[in-house]
């Protein structure tokens, strides 16, 4: 039998393990799920702290939990209900005195199932309907809604939720049902089916003066995960997974390893399966079986699900049983059944399961010799599996279940400080090998600063969505400075110009080429579009700049700067812009000469025969030809620049794009060529002497941590706590 001495040395070795790992987590860096892992075994010494012995009976309302247990008492003590709404939490001890002690909810628990149930409706009504009110008249409200939602939605909802809150309600100031009450074992019974204060019921509490096994040890009728109260779900559920420290998994014949209770317990199984080592299997109700093939049948069907949870059972913990005809048997073979009259009326199952004929030849020896039935014997050996485990090696199991657990993060620690012991004994100079470290790790985090902020500015000039540039705005403002050249024209000086021969005959062919010098269409457009990429772009680039100077001014190289500011000027953009208007305007002379051609034609269409002869006019007349010729000249421009703004924009968005990627790869090219200058700079200006301090804390620390890791995971694998 273990000892208290014996757990109380496994909390001390917990205790020495989180005192290690509480030394080292702050270098422990981003392990995190390394950490998840160690801290959730931390609940192993409340768990070894725990004076009882907690035995859970787990499995659905129909599995027999509670004759089950009176089986193993050899006594009616719990009584057995068909709904699952009525069962308790129920803890069977040893004590000085026979008696139930019940244990009402309290306020605060009341208050939570209450709006346990709200929360049911309001999921079917989807209506708010929390609690802001006394709950008479929250109750009221309540119902209201859930009429008006009938009415409404022409849909009926199940009721059960405002039923549990009337009987909640129904009861809330009545004295019988708050705090402890003690009651006979005889009595008992009335606080199951039919009990008016059974929605108020906590737990209860069986304490037996004979009971053959431990004085620590607790018997726990489970309620299940199917009840209505979810306090009672909640008490499941932390029993399973926290609490119990083994199980008696019960199943009936044709529902083998199934209900919400398994499925529970398949999770817990993956998290730590250690729960699933410690328990007995025990497939109730076989004597229901009405053929050996329904048997056959249950014991696939156990063998398939527990393959599916992925359960590992021990096949000398695993029974088929009739608890009830066990029960049965027993009663009538100590003298005993006339005082369980509700068992007494049941003696028919033992002549349907063919354990006897008839039931008058049932007596006190036939029914002793009975107990060595086949069918029946399978209980006894569980009985007798059960209590050897419980009074001999539970508790050295549950031991053993807390040293597994322990050296597994053993383990973990040990991945992760062994590696840095390691270093650090190979270590000859700690103090420059610190600094080496300090400066890369200085220099690497500089440099993944200033190419994140290359990468992302060439990130957001991708993949922002903006085709649009040139607006209709940008058009007119270049129609407004054409129009300003050619008003600026001197006309008299122009007609002088394109005036030729003696007879002073001017050619209007030749003056597209003409006013474009002193137009300059093409310089006007290179200019409109630097301001057309200013916000986007060319802004961009002063804050990148901005960005990366701020980074560590005192670490980056004067002449580094020098070249990011030549390449984030706007200089070499404007230099593609201008060559994209270049591209654009490629057809540009062509159109002049078209446009010169068309003038030619008008001039000649509009001479009279006259003028041909004397090729000669007032010269008033040849100012007001040149005034409508100019005129005629704007208006041809600003159609040609409407034709080329669609794919002065697709060009645009294209240039862009691509002189952000060859600055992108430039940048990272230029903080790689200066890392030695960066390296130096940081060397120069960097203080690490609280870094040297620090370094040689950590060291010592790592050692000293590591070597009581070492000594630790010794001392418990050379000196079994048994």
């Amino acid at each position: 039998m273990v000892t208290p001495t014996n757990a109380q040395k496994m909390i001390q070795h917990f205790q020495e393990y989180f005192t290690i790992y509480e030394a080292v987590l702050p270098y422990l860096g981003s392990e995190t799920n390394k950490k998840l892992i160690i801290e959730q075994k931390r609940d192993w010494m409340r768990k070894l702290r725990q004076t009882e012995f907690p035995v859970a009976f787990l499995g659905s309302y129909s599995a027999g939990k509670s004759t089950m247990i009176n089986a193993i008492l050899g006594r009616e003590i719990l009584p057995a209900t068909n709904q699952p709404t009525t069962a308790f939490p129920t803890l069977i001890k040893k004590g000085q005195a026979e008696k139930a002690v019940i244990y009402f909810m309290d306020e605060q628990a009341r208050l939570e199932l209450w709006d346990s149930f709200v929360s049911d409706i309001e999921k079917k009504i989807d209506q708010n309907l929390q609690r802001q009110e006394a709950i008479g008249k929250h109750f009221m409200r309540i119902k209201e809604a859930v009429q008006t939602y009938q009415q409404d939605t022409e849909v009926a909802i199940d009721q059960q939720a405002l039923i549990k809150l009337q009987a909640l309600l129904s009861n809330w100031g009545n004295d019988a049902y708050k705090g402890i009450k003690e009651v006979t074992l005889s009595e008992l019974r009335n606080y199951v089916e039919g009990y008016v204060g059974a929605i108020y019921v906590d737990k209860i509490e069986v304490f037996l003066e004979n009971l053959n096994l431990g004085d620590d040890i607790v018997l726990v009728d489970l309620p299940g995960l199917s009840v209505d109260n979810k306090r009672h779900e909640e008490f499941t559920k932390s029993y399973i997974k926290e609490k119990a420290k083994a199980f008696v998994v019960c199943s009936p014949h044709d529902k083998v390893l199934q209900g919400k209770e398994i499925e529970f317990l398949s999770k817990i199984n993956q998290q730590n399966p250690t729960i699933i080592e410690r328990a007995f299997w025990v497939i109730n109700k076989w004597d229901a079986a009405n053929s050996k093939l329904e048997q056959t049948q249950s014991l696939d069907s156990f063998k398939a699900q527990a393959k599916t949870y992925s359960f590992s059972i021990n096949a000398e913990r695993q029974f088929q049983t009739s608890a009830f005809n066990y029960l049965l048997l027993k009663l009538v073979s100590e003298g005993t059944i006339d005082e369980s009259p509700n068992l007494k009326e049941g003696l028919g199952n033992l002549i349907k399961s063919g354990i006897i004929k008839e039931e008058k030849e049932l007596n006190q020896t036939t029914a002793n010799s009975l107990l060595t039935h086949p069918d029946i014997i399978t209980f006894s050996q569980f009985i007798d599996s059960l209590f050897n485990y419980l009074n001999q090696g539970a508790k050295d199991e549950f031991i053993d279940d807390a040293k597994k657990e322990l050296l597994q993060i053993i383990r973990i620690l040990d991945g992760c400080l062994k590696p840095l012991d390691d270093s650090y004994s190979e270590s000859t100079n700690p103090e420059e090998e610190t600094k080496s470290v300090e400066i890369n790790k200085k220099l690497r985090s500089l440099i993944e600063q200033l190419k994140q902020k290359a990468t992302e500015f060439s990130q957001e000039i991708r993949t922002t969505q903006q085709s649009s540039f040139w607006q209709e705005s940008d058009t007119q403002a270049i129609n407004q400075e054409l129009s300003k050249k050619i008003q600026d024209i001197n006309r008299l000086d122009l007609l002088n110009e394109i005036s030729t021969g003696v007879d002073m005959d001017y050619n209007l062919a030749e003056l597209p080429y003409i006013l474009d010098k002193k137009v300059e269409l093409t310089l006007l457009m290179r200019k409109r579009l630097i301001s057309v990429i200013d916000s986007f772009f060319i802004q961009r680039l002063s804050k990148l700049l901005t960005a990366l100077e701020i980074i560590n001014p005192e670490y980056l190289p004067e002449e580094m700067m020098e070249k990011l500011e030549d390449k984030l000027c706007e200089r070499d953009i404007s230099m593609r812009l201008s060559g994209l208007a270049d591209a654009l305007f490629y057809q540009y002379g062509s159109e002049l000469q078209r446009i010169g051609l068309n003038l030619k034609d008008c001039q000649e269409q509009e001479l009279s025969e006259s003028d041909k002869l004397l090729r000669t006019k007032a010269r008033s007349d040849k100012l007001k030809e040149i005034e409508k010729v100019l005129q005629m000249y704007q208006t041809e421009l600003e159609e040609f620049i409407e034709t080329i703004v669609i794919p002065l924009n697709q060009n645009i968005r294209r240039t862009l794009e691509n002189h952000t990627k060859d600055l992108e790869k430039e940048l990272l090219e230029l903080f790689d060529n200066y890392q030695d200058e960066i390296t130096k700079k940081i060397a120069r200006n960097i203080n690490l002497d609280g870094l040297i301090i620090e370094e040689l804390t950590k060291q010592k620390t790592i050692t000293d941590s590591y070597v009581k890791l070492v000594n630790l995971k010794r001392a418990i694998l050379e000196n079994p706590e048994k």
